[in-house]
């Protein structure tokens, strides 16, 4: 017998559903297949590709720190701790725009951050730069990758690590061999949500690389943009489908991979 609360939450759930379901659906069926395929020629794809890329970068850097913090955070919970753990989702609330100012006054030559990395590094500079792109995505992405592998890591993997040393192992192997590989599915949540995060910021690189030098490449969110300021809605539709359609079929293949291939 079906619980009476199905009834209440169902239509939810389905609001919810069409929500998320209709807008993709407008963008996917907005531009005639004809106008997506001529799109294909406006330089959308080298951005796509070199979004992808750099984003792939910011989400392996962002998994690489995860678990460190992760380990650390487990093993301490005094105040101090505590207050570090509460800055990871900082980031997440402030304006996209506020981080792109963030990002100018910290590392740009001219601040005293800035100039003490001028120092040392020739040639320094920050704004337009690939730096620049991959420290304001690493901020903005990070505590997606933070918050997954560490609520697994704490939920579950510690048990299983604490049950090795038991059992003779070091603590080192213990976290190499066993929570290594309890932790690749989360990984590769974290290194998807990082990903998929940085592949839709658009405000805070605006401010601070609305071109990548040298290349003069702009990153796909900012492609589309000057696309729509220039040329109007119907160029900036079909790049936004095609930018859909990649997007769609990497995150597929990602669940593919995390379904059949990783096992705990």
């Amino acid at each position: 017998m079906k619980s009476k609360i199905i009834y209440l939450f169902f239509p939810i759930f389905l609001l919810y559903i069409l929500i998320i379901l209709v807008p993709i659906i407008r963008a996917l069926t907005y531009s005639s297949i004809g106008e997506i395929t001529a799109d294909l020629s406006s330089g959308i794809l080298p951005s796509i590709e070199y979004t992808y890329a750099i984003c792939g970068v910011v989400a392996f850097l962002a998994v690489l720190f995860s678990l460190p913090y992760s380990y650390v955070i487990s093993r301490h919970t005094g105040p101090a701790y505590k207050a570090a753990d509460s800055l990871v989702e900082i980031p997440i609330m402030i304006p996209h725009s506020v981080v792109g100012i963030i990002m100018l006054i910290t590392f740009e030559p001219t601040m005293p951050i800035g100039h003490l990395l001028a120092k040392y590094i020739p040639g320094y500079s920050f704004d337009g730069t690939l730096f620049a792109v991959i420290i304001t995505l690493f901020f903005l992405s990070s505590a997606y990758s933070i918050r997954e592998i560490g609520i697994a890591y704490q939920k579950d993997v510690m048990e299983y690590e604490n049950v090795a040393k038991t059992l003779g192992l070091g603590e080192t192997l213990s976290f190499v061999i066993i929570s290594m590989r309890l932790l690749l599915r989360p990984m590769m949540k974290g290194f998807l949500l990082s990903w998929a995060r940085s592949v839709s910021e658009v405000g805070a690189i605006l401010i601070v690389a609305y071109y990548i030098f040298p290349s003069f490449v702009k990153l796909a969110g900012v492609f589309i943009y000057s696309q729509w300021l220039g040329y109007g809605l119907g160029p900036a539709a079909a790049s936004s489908a095609i930018l859909i359609i990649t997007g769609i079929a990497v995150t597929g293949i990602f669940k593919m991979v995390e379904s059949y291939h990783v096992r705990y």
